[in-house]
């Protein structure tokens, strides 16, 4: 591939024993019609199965990789590990079960460019956007619960949920991005890194990080460059424990970026409301009581000031945390 081919952008992966969708991620990334200049995987697997192939993937291809294992482990320490090791610009942050359009990354380097330096982040819109019945929309706007759903506002609202904007029409400014496929201009990093106060995967590190990002700088979501997520279910934690944690994550965020005053801490709890009718329904499908039992759970612990907990341990151990305003 010639020189007029490459970027100087740099792509960071985070993954922790999946293997197999990490080949078929970094597949789409050598795929690519630019290729960006260097890519930095992040592993905290327990083995690297796929790392000669990823190697050969590279190799072939041109790209410069550096393939850090082991690492530590959590998702925000993890990317900002990997934000330490490169240096290219823009910085393109993705899940390591995303599969990316062969024109992605060109597309995205093409709106940082038509933009100028007020525009700090660029997201891919999905392949397969989620369009949930109406019904459903409307219940997650009383309730200001978010979610994602076609032309949605973008907006994070007073409880700290995102609105997400599934798909739209032309390019959609945004206040917060999902995670799972994110690119920043380098300087963003001067100012904001992910928390690692965040255990595990780290529920919500992303609209964290990328809200506080859209104080400064504007954040925009593109329909025309695309991107498939397989969210895939390897290594996560029963449901119980994953609504406990994600709930408590939610209180620690809230108390981080919302205003404490009467408006937003009732919006909060409004949408705990929501969100815990929601999960009974859902429960009640799926034949999961965890759905509910873990919402209760941490809701009566984030009522009694509990805050951050480990996922990974059993009865989920407070974490320690920095004093949030």
């Amino acid at each position: 591939m010639s020189d007029q081919d490459k970027a100087s952008s740099s792509f960071i992966i985070a993954t922790r024993n999946r293997p197999e969708e990490l080949r078929v991620t970094v597949e789409s990334i050598v795929a690519q019609t630019v290729l960006p200049g260097e890519l930095c995987i992040v592993d905290s697997s327990s083995d690297t199965p796929a790392r000669s192939h990823i190697e050969g993937l590279c190799a072939d291809s041109g790209l410069r990789l550096d393939y850090v294992h082991p690492a530590p482990r959590g998702l925000p320490r993890q990317r900002n590990f990997g934000l330490d090791r490169t240096s290219g610009d823009p910085v393109f942050l993705v899940d390591d079960d995303v599969f990316l359009a062969p024109d992605c990354h060109e597309v995205i380097l093409g709106e940082y460019d038509r933009w100028g330096p007020e525009l700090g982040g660029v997201r891919a819109a999905p392949v397969r956007p989620a369009r949930p019945p109406l019904i459903s929309i409307m219940w997650r706007k009383l309730f200001g619960i978010g979610a994602w759903w076609p032309e949605a506002s973008g907006r994070v609202r007073a409880g700290f949920w995102l609105e997400g904007t599934s798909e739209s029409v032309g390019v959609r400014k945004q206040e917060a991005f999902v995670g799972y496929f994110m690119s920043y201009r380098r300087e963003v990093f001067d100012h904001e890194r992910f928390d690692e106060a965040l255990s595990g995967y780290a529920s919500q590190e992303d609209i964290d990080f990328s809200y506080r990002v859209s104080r400064r700088y504007i954040l925009i979501q593109t329909p025309r460059a695309r991107c498939d997520h397989f969210k895939t279910g390897t290594d996560r934690m029963p449901s119980r424990k994953l609504e406990r944690m994600k709930l408590a994550n939610h209180f620690y965020l809230h108390r981080k970026n919302m205003p404490q005053d009467l408006r937003h801490k009732g919006a909060l709890w409004w949408g705990l409301l929501g969100l815990l009718i929601h999960n009974v329904v859902k429960a009640t499908a799926r034949r999961d009581p965890g759905l509910v039992t873990g919402i209760l759970m941490g809701a009566w612990e984030q009522g009694r000031g509990r805050g951050l907990i480990d996922p990974a341990s059993e009865d989920g151990a407070p974490v320690p945390q920095r004093a949030v305003g």
